[in-house]
C-alpha cells in the first residue's frame, strides 16, 4: 500500500480478493492489526459487502500479532 489510509486499504482488499479468486480461493475471514485504516467504517463496509468477516488482533498480544506477521513473511 502506498500509505496507510482507508482508501488504500480498501483498494488492496479489492486487489487481493481478485487475485485469490483467480486462484479459486474464496476469502471468508481477514485478520489485520488495529491500524486506523482497518478500524475505519468504510473498510468495515467493504468487508461486509464482500461477506468477509474482519478480525483484528488484540492490542499488545504477541501471540495473535505474531501469526499475522508470520503469514506476511511466508506470503
Amino acid at each position: 500500500m502506498p500509505d496507510e489510509k482507508q482508501e488504500s486499504a480498501i483498494a488492496f482488499l479489492k486487489e487481493a480478493r481478485a487475485y485469490y479468486r483467480s486462484l479459486g480461493i474464496k476469502i471468508v475471514r481477514l485478520m489485520t492489526d488495529n491500524g486506523s485504516c482497518y478500524k475505519a467504517r468504510n473498510f468495515a463496509k467493504a468487508c461486509r459487502r464482500r461477506n468477509i468477516k474482519h478480525i483484528r488482533t488484540k492490542p499488545y498480544t504477541p501471540r495473535t500479532n505474531g501469526k499475522a506477521e508470520r503469514f506476511i513473511k511466508t506470503a
